[in-house]
């Protein structure tokens, strides 16, 4: 038919297409012409009859017996394929005749598919369809049907209605006001759609939206109290450090504190098993207990400060919470002289001594909130030269897993801490956390690293 010298209106010639078509495309075609043929007539190859149309293009003005049909006769075809296509529109259409001396209405069958009424029901009661209208919503309806005769439509309004059967339907409706030439109003028609199942997905997201924003922002308010908490710039007489504390969620179970003290100071670190939210609550609890132990016991050694902690984090997790997080931790008590008392179960003391000697001190205390009565934990010692480097830090530095997961592990970090040892401590620390996060592929656990040079 694109063809320059084909002419309009020469007819198309099946056969003929069918004989210059190549056999892939022939078979391309077949193919499609059954998929097409499955879909409009599932139940099998149609019948004769199913495949004309004898009131179409040259027999639309024959009977059956091949006579002229009448004017009345094609109007009444017509209107037959008219109610035909509006009854089978999957929505609810209706009218209503506005003009003077006709009260003639229509809705269709579809209507008893939305909200358990008949067709006849809603014809012979004009007022039916306002009744079942929410009494909430009927303001809403008035108004925009006002806005709606006013304007000339179109009128839109989602509400909602109550069904024979009780259950609420949200209705979308649309109608326009038609007019004659003089501007006269003839009928209202219009549409109606069932959008229950769209109200009630928006309802569920709005629903899970607010519910996220509060995560969203109560996340926030124990992300700044977990980061108030924590110490930004600590300093004890005789050390120079620096510090980084990186969660893998929002809230971290990372701890770390410094306290300042006469005799020197108070350093403490742990790790919550787990991370996230609740991981950072007990977090708090153990930064609350671990600083009211050093306020009130300022002589106690590590090993009875944490049989304190030890007590208030199980009353508080196992027995009031009914969680069983438990936490890996070491509580140093630094003295000016460079003599380190620690107690408690954790990770590895890492120590780059001046000369460039690595020394791995084992930490083989019992973890907190196993139980409410800590076993038997003893206090270890340890002692700084002038020029000494201390690393302390949390599982999630050499746990941190690359592309094939295999770990980072104590021997990278010793590496590494060795060749940055006469680095400044915040170049020795981010020399750590450079090349921790060049080797792994996701952080999915927190990180922690404290880093003490002894200048006596």
């Amino acid at each position: 038919m694109s063809a320059p010298d084909q002419e309009l209106g020469t007819s198309f010639d099946p056969l003929a297409a069918m004989d210059a078509m190549g056999p892939e495309e022939l078979e391309r075609a077949m193919e499609f012409l059954a998929s097409v043929s499955n879909a409009l007539f599932p139940d099998g190859p149609p019948l004769p009859d199913q495949l004309t149309w004898p009131d179409r293009a040259e027999v639309a003005a024959l009977t059956a017996d091949g006579q002229q049909r009448s004017t009345e006769e094609r109007l009444r075809a017509a209107e037959v394929r008219f109610a035909t296509l509006v009854e089978q529109i999957p929505a609810v259409t209706f009218m209503a005749v506005l003009g003077e001396g006709e009260n003639e209405m229509y809705v269709s069958p579809h209507v008893e598919q939305l909200l358990g009424y008949t067709q006849e029901e809603w014809l012979s009661d004009p007022f039916l369809w306002y009744s079942r209208l929410h009494l909430e919503d009927r303001q809403l309806w008035n108004e925009e049907f006002a806005r709606g005769c006013r304007t000339g439509g179109p009128f839109r309004a989602e509400c909602r209605f109550r069904a024979r059967d009780g259950r609420e339907v949200w209705v979308h409706g649309e109608a326009r006001l038609v007019r004659d030439g003089q501007g006269r109003p003839q009928f209202l028609q219009g549409v109606a759609f069932d959008i229950t199942e769209s109200k009630e997905a928006q309802k569920l997201l709005l629903e899970s939206a607010v519910h996220q924003a509060r995560v969203d922002e109560e996340l926030e308010i124990a992300r700044r109290v977990q980061a108030a908490l924590v110490p930004e710039s600590p300093t004890l007489p005789g050390l120079e450090m620096a510090v980084v504390m990186q969660p893998a969620d929002e809230v971290g179970g990372d701890y770390y504190d410094v306290q300042p003290t006469d005799f020197g100071g108070w350093i403490a670190i742990g790790d919550v098993s787990g991370h996230g939210l609740n991981a950072g609550l007990v977090m708090l609890m153990l930064q609350s207990a671990m600083l009211t132990v050093q306020q009130s016991l300022p002589d106690a050694m590590p090993a009875e400060a944490l049989g304190v902690v030890n007590h208030v984090i199980f009353k508080n997790v196992a027995e009031r919470l009914k969680r069983n997080e438990y936490v890996t931790s070491n509580l140093l008590r630094y003295e000016r002289n460079g003599r380190v008392t620690f107690a408690g179960g954790h990770q590895y003391i890492v120590v780059c001594r001046s000369d460039g000697t690595i020394s791995r001190v084992q930490t083989p205390g019992p973890w907190l909130g196993i139980g409410g009565v800590m076993p038997h934990t003893k206090n270890y010692e340890l002692d700084l030269a002038k020029g000494d480097v201390m690393i302390l830090y949390t599982d999630g530095i050499i746990e941190a897993r690359d592309r094939h997961g295999d770990l980072y592990e104590m021997d990278r970090l010793c590496s590494t801490l060795q060749d940055a040892r006469s680095s400044s401590v915040a170049e020795i620390r981010d020399a750590i956390m450079a090349s921790v996060r060049a080797f792994m592929h996701v952080q999915d656990d927190d990180m922690t690293l404290l880093v003490l040079r002894y200048v006596g």
